[in-house]
């Protein structure tokens, strides 16, 4: 099946309620064009007239369904022929080349956006383009200065806030009309307020008793004559929202100019506090249309915003607050056994009260250190090998053991939980040779055990999950099922997630070079398949078991995860992936923390209870 995007569109004209979501072929960029998956866009005034049919009187219906939004931010995913100046996995910000921000991916110009600040949320970067912009654009050429007075219609909305802040920039008085809810908030920005209504004349010179130097229209509201009136010369005034500004000899401006010559000016003055752009509420792609009725509403304070992003599950942002917290060290600004002596207690409190098992016993798998869980019931037992995370220097048995004995008592199966050896006094290929002992012993001796050999699954996180789709590939015919959470795939890390997802999460890209540098030292070929399975050669995948594969959306190897469900896919082995959403990296093993996780858990082991049958 060919890749898909989804994107809101209308193939009627009317109320928000004509809004759907289609899947589409996912778009290819021409020359000069970049994909971006999007992460947020804006809605803006423009969508919705066009959507009611504005600017096609008298058609009940588009010739073909019309898509929607301009301004966006996100990641770059795809290059087009001659784009060198980005790379994929670029967080930017900026306009797409159609009118169709708004869906999960879409196509820009690649001198038509700029790399997103890293003190902008995707949601607060999607705000800014068109409304700083047209901001940017409109006081240029109403020529505002210093010492002068501006009048702003509608200044609580998104162009107008922008205005007002460029203005006080600029050294202009500034008068806003907006409701009275707003006032407060427009005096916090420099702005003298008045109210629409009966009387608005009055209000505007009794605020303004110098005169009115310039006027910016951002209200549609007919409030033009007004404004000619006021300033006594109609090139005096500029409306981006009256489609009757001719009629009055007043200038209707719409031409853009090129996003990153207005953000050289303006985002230096976003990053440092002068200018912001507040959002009146941010809607899920699926609640479009309330989003459109929010918008068509009007009184707005600052942008209505559309997320294509599931929000970060609230518990696992608890954790990395707590994690996080300033003067906290990180484990990879620790030495090695500093980082296992303050993280093993960590993870094995975050395991939670686990299922029930029979009994455990240490053990040792040819000169591996083992942990057996028997669940209770007659044997003999289908049998898991399961491999702990830790990016191949920390975690272990102990520290997994919640996890083990989970999986244990919920699918029924006799856990070998594996300590394999951990660099950097154990560097590469140390832990794979472990884990191929620990499975040959398995098929050995695990029988006398009440382990059944013919039914045998291997599965692991992270590290853990990477060693068991290598052990998978080593050993063809061995096991029934791989299950593989959040796996590294490929240490070359190619894709998007590593650089989107590679600040601020439980992982980061400095902590996956801390575990990398440890793991493979220096003359290790990071796409030797013994070490990035994704690129072991498709006899080799064609000959894999079948496989679950859990990743999480907030998770720097999300896409490689992914990447390696799909090319288990392409070489014809049974594979079901699941995405969640909202979590990040190391979650499975943190449901004392994050409740999803027993979700996650529920869910490899019901794979493993289908395994077994």
């Amino acid at each position: 099946m060919s890749p898909l995007a989804r994107r809101l569109q209308h193939a009627a004209y009317g109320g928000p309620e004509v809004l759907e979501l289609a899947e589409v072929p996912l778009p290819e960029p021409g020359p000069g064009q970049v994909r971006v998956r999007i992460h947020a866009a804006g809605a803006n005034p423009l969508d919705s007239k066009k959507r009611r049919g504005l600017f096609a009187p008298g058609q009940e219906a588009p010739a073909e369904p019309q898509t929607l939004g301009l301004e966006m931010a996100g990641v770059i995913d795809a290059l087009g022929p001659g784009v060198t100046q980005w790379k994929t996995g670029q967080p930017v910000l900026g306009l797409t080349a159609q009118p169709d921000a708004v869906a999960t991916h879409a196509l820009a110009d690649a001198d038509n956006i700029v790399a997103k600040p890293d003190v902008l949320t995707f949601e607060q970067a999607a705000a800014l383009p068109i409304a700083t912009e047209t901001a940017y654009r409109t006081l240029r050429r109403l020529g505002v200065v210093a010492g002068q007075s501006l009048l702003v219609h509608a200044a609580a909305g998104g162009v107008g806030l922008m205005a007002v802040q460029l203005a006080r920039v600029l050294g202009a008085t500034v008068i806003g009309t907006a409701g009275e809810a707003n006032h407060p908030f427009l005096r916090d920005l420099g702005a003298t307020p008045v109210t629409y209504g009966d009387g608005l004349a009055e209000r505007i010179r009794a605020a303004a008793p110098q005169g009115i130097d310039a006027v910016l229209d951002a209200s549609g509201r007919g409030v033009l004559p007004l404004s000619v009136e006021l300033t006594g010369n109609p090139d005096k005034v500029l409306t981006i929202a009256d489609l009757d500004a001719a009629r009055h000899g007043v200038r209707f401006s719409r031409e853009m100019l090129p996003v990153p010559q207005v953000m050289d000016d303006v985002l230096p003055m976003i990053e440092d506090g002068r200018l912001h752009m507040p959002l009146e509420a941010v809607f899920p792609l699926e609640k479009a249309a309330d989003a459109y009725h929010r918008l068509d509403e009007g009184h707005l304070r600052g942008k209505i915003v559309l997320t294509t992003r599931t929000p970060l599950d609230p518990a696992a942002r608890a954790l990395l607050d707590m994690a996080t917290q300033p003067g906290a060290p990180q484990p990879h600004e620790l030495s090695a056994p500093e980082a296992r002596a303050a993280l093993d207690g960590m993870w094995a409190q975050l395991g939670g009260e686990p299922a029930a098992v029979a009994r455990t016993e240490d053990a040792v798998a040819n000169g591996v250190p083992v942990k057996l869980y028997w669940p209770e019931g007659e044997g003999p037992h289908p049998v898991l090998i399961w491999i702990h995370g830790g990016g191949w220097v920390l975690g272990s048995a102990a520290a997994s053991d919640a996890t083990a004995r989970d999986l244990s008592g919920l699918a029924g199966y006799l856990v070998v939980s594996v300590d394999y050896r951990l660099a950097p006094e154990h560097p590469f290929p140390a832990a794979v040779e472990d884990v191929m002992a620990v499975a040959k012993w398995v098929s050995g001796e695990i029988g006398a055990l009440g382990g059944d050999t013919t039914r045998t699954a291997v599965g692991g996180d992270s590290a853990g999950g990477n060693l068991s789709a290598v052990l998978a590939n080593e050993l063809p015919g061995t096991f029934t099922l791989q299950a593989l959470v959040y796996p590294a795939t490929d240490l070359t890390h190619p894709f998007p997630s590593y650089e989107e997802n590679g600040e601020g999460l439980m992982l980061t890209k400095d902590a996956l070079a801390w575990f990398q540098g440890h793991y493979l030292g220096e003359d290790v070929d990071p796409k030797d398949p013994r070490v990035s399975p994704l690129h072991a050669d498709a006899a080799t995948l064609a000959a894999a078991p079948p496989a679950l594969v859990i990743t999480a959306g907030y998770d720097p190897l999300r896409d490689e995860g992914e990447a390696y469900a799909q090319r288990l896919r392409e070489a014809g082995v049974a594979v079901e992936q699941v995405r969640y959403e909202g979590q990040i990296h190391g979650f499975f093993s943190m449901p004392a923390a994050i409740p999803e996780a027993r979700e996650a858990i529920d869910r490899v082991a019901s794979a493993l209870r289908r395994a077994r049958a």
